[in-house]
């Protein structure tokens, strides 16, 4: 994580405190030093006195292993969210109660002065499958939209997905949300419950730990292709080689209620080990962050829920349920060394975020029909929490994939308006309710002494979701280094559309050759004090520049003609300051300049960057820019020669 840290941040300038005498000059000096390094390095000024200074530099805090995004789903085929812009939360007052005017004033309608550029990606093959890439999302949530909507527009081209991740533990939870999204032997309402556990909590409910427990065993024979399950003919694993299949047999049954997992102690350690001597104090700490970091982007969010999440790891609860039971599905491992020995160990623990909630990926965005009820707001308050609305989406997400059409709240009732508020999802929940027969824990109990000790039948497993079962959608799961896989000549002109998410990207810094320690990097001044007084987007600072490293480039090859490229930015993270959001923003940028793609959202996705730009202005900048940056590619590369050694 150093490069984020490091390569892909600006400083920010410190105040000095005024000298009365000739002493004055030589600090103005420093602090123009200071300016000038952190404009041509791009590296930030550890000397800055910021909360997370006195607790660590927060790559402890984010972990190395990342089981859940941080932006919203998107319907990768065309969707209006990925070229939202502005406040992603932002609450519906009818009386503008508490509303400050002056703090939603969006800073780019003065701004725009250089012509856009307008470009837009080529239309999609009506004949033959639309090959997808999802680099680093961390989770299923791009997969499912787009596979929803799919649905829900009737009957199109194939759609095929590959999933690469940089570790094997959340490849394996791919595939367990895809069973669980398809689990029709389950009502929609209890699948939604489970995946929501199962997803973003360190302790689940008992019952999602004997489901993980249970399905672990098909899992492993779904791995060495003998399973019956109707996954088997979605799930591609020919991308995967026989040692990564090995490893993700381990990770299976590792996931079993018998192997112990302390994920309590676990998250204590890394959570002691970033707040450090502020740990008895780490309150503050979370509200630095929810304040500074997500109230004014999505305030939806509730700070009594980021707390809880912050100190237990639990971010959504359901009904009136017990969650103490470990979530065997966050355990990862990490490379560490021996303290005796000197070695190198793998060190399996808790490695997951600790300050980046799981609230992103369903809870900030809605249905635009009902996103005026479930973000309403009355007396300064949000009528509904984060948790309620990423119920009210995933619940949307599991109808359309089965029925094709949106789920919407009920007719609007006068209640709705007149203290306490109806909340118009206690209506829907109460008819879901009544479909529901509940059983106790005393007859779950009853059944399992029933049948403990007899051999259990072969299983039967229902059919998948109809947007799975006809045929229509493919998965390809791909681990390693994603340059390596991407190199492969069956991968030449390949994809159709492209995503790549925030934390995996220095592949793509490294294809242009701006990767951290680059001697080659175009975009860097030789001399360290020249000044970049206004840093801008690279088609308007270095338009020389365009496709300079394309036919070098592994990602532009593996890229078809006029493809769509979507970044997650790092607008949603929590704990680095908007400088640094805002300097990633222009580094990205500046990779797929060098690559020949352009930008669809130049304005808005690439703002320009003063070298004294204050804190707060960056701030108010990088929150009305856009959540992602999309990016359109260029023609299409030849193909290989066939004496080319790549081919053997």
């Amino acid at each position: 994580f150093r490069w984020h840290w490091e390569y892909c941040s600006v400083g920010v300038r410190r105040s000095e405190p005024a000298e009365p005498y000739a002493g004055a000059h030589a600090a103005r000096e420093r602090e123009s030093e200071r300016a000038r390094a952190a404009m041509a390095n791009l590296s930030i000024d550890r000397t800055l006195p910021k909360p997370q200074d006195i607790a660590s530099d927060g790559l402890d805090g984010i972990g190395f292993t990342h089981f859940w995004g941080n932006s919203p789903a998107l319907d990768l085929l065309g969707d209006p969210q990925a070229a939202a812009f502005g406040v992603a939360a932002m609450g519906v007052s009818p009386g503008q109660q508490y509303k400050d005017a002056s703090r939603d004033q969006d800073p780019f309608d003065a701004s725009g002065d250089d012509a856009e550029q307008l470009v837009a990606p080529a239309a999609l093959p009506e004949e033959g499958p639309v090959n997808i890439l999802v680099a680093g999302a961390s989770d299923i949530r791009h997969l499912l939209k787009t596979v929803a909507r799919r649905r829900g527009g009737g009957k199109g081209p194939k759609l095929r997905f590959y999933l690469h991740e940089s570790s094997h533990e959340v490849l394996a939870r791919h595939i367990l949300f895809l069973q669980i999204i398809n689990n029709k032997a389950m009502p929609v309402r209890e699948r939604m419950e489970t995946f929501l556990s199962v997803y973003g909590n360190t302790l689940i409910r008992e019952r999602d730990s004997r489901y993980v427990n249970e399905i672990a065993d098909e899992f492993i024979e779904l791995i060495t292709d003998q399973s019956t399950h109707p996954l088997a003919g979605i799930v591609d694993l020919n991308g995967l080689k026989f040692k990564d299949r090995d490893v993700l047999q381990e990770i299976f049954r590792g996931w079993k209620t018998d192997v112990p997992f302390d994920i309590e102690a676990l998250r204590e350690q890394r959570a002691r080990g970033y707040y450090r001597e502020r740990y008895d104090y780490r309150k503050n700490m979370m509200d630095w962050d929810y304040n500074t970091h997500i109230k004014e982007k999505a305030g939806i969010i509730n700070w009594f829920h980021y707390k809880a999440f912050c100190f237990s790891g639990v971010a959504f609860e359901t009904r009136l349920a017990s969650y103490n039971t470990p979530n065997h599905t966050l355990a990862s491992y990490t490379a560490a060394m021996d303290r005796s020995k000197g070695t190198s160990v793998q060190v399996r623990g808790f490695w997951g975020d600790l300050i980046n909630s799981p609230y992103w990926a369903f809870s900030i965005m809605t249905n635009p029909v009902d996103r005026p009820r479930l973000f309403k707001i009355s007396g300064s308050q949000y009528r509904h929490t984060e948790t309620e609305i990423a119920e009210f989406n995933v619940e949307d997400l599991i109808g359309q994939l089965e029925t094709g059409e949106d789920l919407h709240l009920p007719a609007e009732r006068p209640e709705e308006h007149l203290f306490p508020y109806a909340s118009p999802l206690d209506a829907m929940q109460k008819a879901s309710d009544s479909h529901i027969e509940e059983v106790s824990e005393e007859q779950e109990n009853a059944e399992q002494q029933r049948t403990r000790g007899r051999r259990k039948p072969k299983k039967e497993w229902p059919p998948l979701a109809p947007a799975f079962e006809d045929g229509g959608v493919e998965v390809v799961l791909l681990s390693g280094e994603l340059r390596d896989v991407l190199k492969k000549p069956k991968y030449r002109g390949h994809f159709h559309r492209a995503f790549l998410g925030s934390m995996h990207i220095m592949p793509l810094f490294q294809d242009a050759g701006i990767a951290h320690g680059s001697t080659e990097d175009p975009f860097k001044s030789k001399d360290p004090t020249a000044i970049v007084r206004i840093r801008q987007a690279p088609r308007l600072d270095r338009p020389d520049l365009l496709g300079k490293q394309r036919e070098e480039s592994v990602f532009a090859a593996a890229m078809a003609e006029g493809a769509e490229v979507v970044a997650e930015t790092m607008k949603y993270q929590a704990h680095f300051d908007a400088l640094q959001r805002l300097a990633y923003r222009h580094r990205v940028a500046q990779a797929a300049h060098l690559l020949g793609w352009r930008c669809e959202d130049e304005r808005r996705g690439i703002p320009r960057m003063e070298h004294d730009m204050k804190e707060k202005k960056a701030q108010d900048v990088e929150r009305y820019a856009t959540d992602f940056l999309r990016f359109v590619t260029g023609p299409a590369l030849p193909p290989l020669p066939r004496n080319d050694p790549e081919l053997d």
